[in-house]
């Protein structure tokens, strides 16, 4: 958004009056000098600003008079009486509505016959109406903080808006306010967290309302280069630019912001600059350091004239350069400030609306977040009187799209009682709602039921069998169960149906590889084949295999042409939008390609505790986290799905767990076992 604005100093020379020097004939030369101070800024749209013709009115000795009207600079009058006069005048507008008076007293003679007559004095009182707006889907608890302050005034006067939460609007009227200049200043906050704010400079005329619609930014910043208009004292237009301040700067360094004219003969001017809504410089050059994030910054700037403020506006981000797809501007939140409840046994997931979904084993909560000027805010939170089964320890979760209005099944897998529970999640409310909990599985085959006692926490989606997957872990510590869940509808239906089947035994006894301790589990992007590895480093691939029922199952198993003995201490694997999926153990990275059956890279980081991963598809990148070491490794991912080289960001949290935006942007760096504090980081995408 760029604002400009006027300041006007013109000086007005009116009634130039010279008459005879003869101080017998009770007549001189009047001179009368008038100084107009206005301006033109946020005013009302209807009423011009500008002085164009002047209404002049005196009073003199013997009850003598005149009454003049002129769009003159000068203007002549002859045989004014010498004596006591009182000189009253008005500066008009084109509609002929009063602007600005002044008067003055002085007395006539041959040698005192000039006088200056200062339009000082805005003419009557008007109204203030101000309407804003936000996104409600950014801000859940909104609550708005404004100010007005008059020219010249050091007290401001707070000012409280009629609140529509539920619309994203908030609007207040002021009336009986005296003609002027002010400052009006506004601050959202969603709870106790400032979200956006606004700096504006107004100006009041008489019998008129000035109004504006305000838009709160929140992510989406439009930048607008900051230049300003203004007139000085000669009426010559004066271009003044707001040099130093691009669309993105540096974060943490000290920035130097300038308002700069084109003429260098602009006397007596003032610049207050503002970030938010929050003062924070005086002068027409400053220093100031930004924290990362979306900014706006305002620049006000007046003279010694009256009703001379006005304002310009420069929206940008602020930023910890990197290079795209390298983490940066790393910001800690604490969890009881965010109103995030995590803590022990706490699984997220970014939705692909850009929300975020925290499910809380401590707290038995479900919280749907958004993120907004580089924290976090909770829009809507659940507790087990709405959805019953968030009584459980969640361990991992995965969403699939069900139909073209925006809903999602979101299948959260859980440790004793409950398996796993189905939510829908409808985008356009942010509504959640739970359509079924499983305990124990019943197979396909016989409806038996059996139980296990842990999930990994993999969760995948079988788009083949329309299915979610996970692994589930017998009392033994093997990983017994490839656990299918169906979910054909938006209802229940058959959704409560699980099959599940030995992955122990078969491959225990088809392959004579021990399937001990499973640690990773991944789905391939087209659901051909899924991969399972355990603590050893035994890596199998499961494809389907139908029967002559129809039924199709992860039974067709087979060892990838891995190298099984260097891949000890495999932790994690996970699947790049290409197909290679990247395994993750201790101290190394490796990657798969299972088109061709061949090990595309394997990379031992020395000193390296890897704790987990995440890959960026948005910007072809993978992060490694190192808990151990607080760092954080990044690496470009090249186009055979090799890595590049690294980059190691040193983090602000020993944390364990990363979880990536979906459109790459956003990176959280958390601990699912005990999170009181997270850390955010941004990242750029191009």
């Amino acid at each position: 958004m760029r604002k400009t604005f006027n300041f006007l100093m013109a000086f007005l020379m009116l009634i130039a009056l010279f008459t005879s020097c003869e101080e017998s004939s009770g007549v001189a030369t009047m001179r009368i000098n008038l100084s107009s101070d206005t301006s033109r800024l946020i005013a009302p749209d209807d009423i011009p600003l500008e002085v164009v013709s002047y209404h002049i009115t005196g009073s003199g000795p013997s009850d003598a008079t005149f009454d003049i009207t002129t769009t003159k600079t000068s203007t002549s009058l002859s045989g004014v009486a010498v004596g006591k006069w009182t000189i009253n005048a008005t500066g008009l507008n084109s509609l002929g509505q009063a602007i600005v008076t002044g008067s003055t007293t002085f007395t006539l003679s041959v040698n005192n016959p000039s006088v200056i007559v200062r339009l000082s004095n805005l003419v009557g009182e008007g109204n203030l109406s101000v309407s804003m707006k936000w996104n409600t889907e950014v801000v859940s608890s909104p609550r708005i903080e404004l100010e007005l302050t008059r020219q010249n005034e050091e007290e401001s006067e707070n000012i409280t808006a009629q609140m529509n939460s539920a619309e994203g609007s908030a609007s207040f009227t002021k009336t009986g306010l005296s003609a002027g200049s002010y400052i009006l200043q506004g601050r959202l906050y969603s709870g106790d967290i400032l979200m956006s704010g606004f700096t504006e400079a107004v100006r009041i005329v008489g019998e008129a309302t000035s109004s504006k619609e305000i838009e709160f930014d929140l992510d989406d910043f439009p930048y607008a280069p900051g230049t300003i208009q203004l007139l000085d004292q000669s009426g010559v237009p004066v271009e003044c630019t707001v040099e130093g301040l691009s669309s993105e700067v540096s974060a943490g360094e000290e920035v130097t912001i300038s308002l700069v004219p084109s003429r260098a003969n602009l006397k007596d001017l003032t610049v207050k600059w503002y970030v938010d809504g929050e003062y924070v410089a005086t002068g027409e050059s400053v220093d100031i350091t930004f924290q990362p994030g979306s900014h706006r910054l305002d620049a006000v700037a007046y003279t010694n004239k009256i009703g001379s403020y006005g304002s310009c506006s420069i929206s940008f981000n602020a930023l910890v350069k990197t290079e795209v797809g390298v983490p940066g501007n790393a910001i800690r939140l604490d969890t009881s400030t965010t109103g995030l409840k995590m803590g022990a046994n706490t699984v997220m997931k970014f939705l692909p609306d850009g929300k975020l979904m925290v499910i809380s084993g401590v707290h038995n909560s479900l919280q749907i977040a958004s993120m907004s000027r580089n924290t976090i805010d909770v829009d809507k939170e659940y507790g087990v009187a709405s959805l019953p089964s968030l009584a459980s320890d969640p361990v991992g979760m995965a969403y699939n799209l069900m139909d073209s209005s925006g809903t999602y099944a979101v299948v959260v897998a859980m440790n004793n009682p409950t398996t796993s529970v189905r939510f829908n999640y409808h985008s356009a409310t942010g509504e959640v709602e739970q359509i079924e909990a499983c305990n124990g599985i019943r197979t396909s085959l016989n409806n038996n039921p059996g139980t296990y006692a842990a999930s990994v926490g993999h969760v995948g989606f079988d788009s083949i069998m329309n299915s979610f997957v996970f692994l589930g872990l017998n009392t033994d510590g093997k990983s017994n169960y490839v656990v299918e869940r169906y979910v054909p509808s938006l209802t229940a239906s058959k959704d409560y149906a699980f099959r599940a089947w030995n992955v122990s035994e078969q491959v225990e006894d088809n392959l004579a590889m021990d399937m001990m301790s499973a640690t990773g589990f991944a789905v391939s992007p087209d659901s051909t084949y899924y991969l399972i590895g355990n603590a050893d480093g035994n890596v199998a691939r499961l494809g389907h295999r139908s029967f002559p029922n129809g039924a199709a199952m992860k039974s067709n198993y087979s060892i990838p042409t891995l190298d099984n003995p260097k891949y000890a201490g495999l932790k994690k694997i996970e699947f790049s939008n290409s197909g290679i999926a990247y395994i993750m153990g201790t101290d190394y990275i490796a990657g798969y390609n299972g088109a061709t059956d061949r090990e595309v890279f394997f990379k031992k980081v020395s000193g390296a505790s890897f704790s987990d991963f995440t890959i960026n598809d948005v910007t072809g990148n993978i992060y490694i986290l190192s808990e151990d070491t607080m760092e954080l490794y990044s690496y470009p991912l090249n186009s055979d799905g090799s890595v590049g080289n690294e980059t190691i960001i040193d983090t602000l949290n020993s944390n364990s767990d990363v979880e990536l935006s979906v459109d790459g942007s956003y990176l959280i760096l958390y601990s699912k076992d005990a999170a009181s504090n997270i850390e955010l980081m941004r990242i750029r995408v191009n």
